[in-house]
């Protein structure tokens, strides 16, 4: 079973997509902090992180560049799930290492999990 770890600190966006996520089959985690995310990602095998850039204690940039720094899994997919969506963004996510950068007010939920879907098969 694919495992996700939605990270974003807004509890109302977080039950929406895990819930999305689970119907489909998905096992998935919720971390509301950076820090927290970086915990579960050295305790648990993760195949893909939806990451919001705007969270608490440590912001999406820097979630990416430490899950990136070799001290975690290689294979984890990044995909930014973000409103900040201004080309300097979405720039500075992928040269960190982020596999895809999503605008969150683009896509429904259901539309959501449909693309990482297509981005894990």
């Amino acid at each position: 079973m694919t495992k996700i770890m939605i990270v974003d600190d807004d509890p109302m966006i977080s039950d929406i997509y895990q819930k999305k996520f689970s119907d489909q089959g998905f096992d998935v985690l919720v971390a509301t902090s950076g820090e927290q995310a970086l915990e579960m990602a050295k305790k648990e095998k993760i195949d893909l992180v939806l990451l919001d850039l705007l969270i608490p204690r440590l912001d999406g940039f820097e979630v990416i560049r430490q899950l990136r720094s070799g001290n975690y899994a290689k294979d984890i997919k990044i995909i930014v799930s973000s409103n900040l969506s201004e080309k300097l963004n979405r720039d500075r996510a992928f040269e960190l290492g982020a596999n895809d950068f999503i605008i969150k007010a683009q896509f429904t939920p259901s539309q959501l999990v449909e693309k990482i879907k297509k981005i894990i098969s």
